[in-house]
């Protein structure tokens, strides 16, 4: 008689990325948005971003960082389990601009916790998300593999569709692939920084922002 055996992976140490659908700009929102497009600051010729780097504070974009805030809520308390006790609050928000044949390179957001992209205009223009401490599993050394997954990848890309929103720990690598559609890609980006309590008092890593 065979013993029953019993398998698990545990998902350790993982930088969980919140996918969310659920709130579409209307007319007066995507009018704000191109009206953005007069002024833009050129990325290095890569892309564009709005010169306006805290978009967030303007009456169009309320009902829109409302939204965003409560999903916010729901990444960091439910899905994560941090303590109320920290609050969350929008830092910087701008919007992207990728025309044809730009992108963004891959990087991270210093100085904020949780970065978020909310997707307007541009099907099928993945976003790209790499492995923080090496390309491969196991550093330099690299199995063949069969199928790719979230385990083994050194990078993985999420489609983009509008009104997507995606939250994630500022520091994971991300970057955007080069836009190869006559559409212009358009997106709003922002960071997050805390607010409240930090640490525990008898830990003495207390920090109250």
């Amino acid at each position: 008689m065979s013993k029953e055996i019993e398998r698990q992976v545990l998902p350790l140490f993982s930088r969980p990325i919140y996918i969310v659908k659920g709130y579409n700009l209307n007319k007066e929102e995507m009018d704000a948005v191109q009206l953005e497009k007069n002024q833009i600051i050129d990325n290095a010729g890569k892309n564009y971003t709005s010169k306006d780097s805290y978009i967030f504070n303007k009456p169009s974009f309320k009902n829109l960082a409302d939204w965003i805030r409560k999903e916010m809520e729901i990444y960091f308390y439910d899905f994560l389990q941090f303590n109320k006790n920290t609050k969350l609050r929008f830092t910087q928000s701008w919007l992207n601009y990728n025309p044809e044949d730009t992108f963004h390179h891959v990087h991270t957001h210093p100085n904020s916790i949780i970065s978020g992209v909310y997707f307007i205009q541009g099907d099928q223009q993945p976003i790209l998300f790499e492995r923080f401490e090496n390309d491969h599993l196991f550093g330099n050394i690299i199995p063949e593999v069969d199928k790719y997954n979230y385990y083994n990848c050194g990078s993985w890309k999420v489609t983009n569709k509008p009104g997507y929103l995606l939250l994630f720990p500022s520091s994971v690598k991300h970057g955007v692939v080069m836009n190869t559609s006559k559409e212009e890609r358009i997106s709003l980006s922002f960071n997050t920084f805390a607010k409240g309590t930090l640490g525990k008092k008898l830990g003495l890593t207390e920090l109250t922002l």
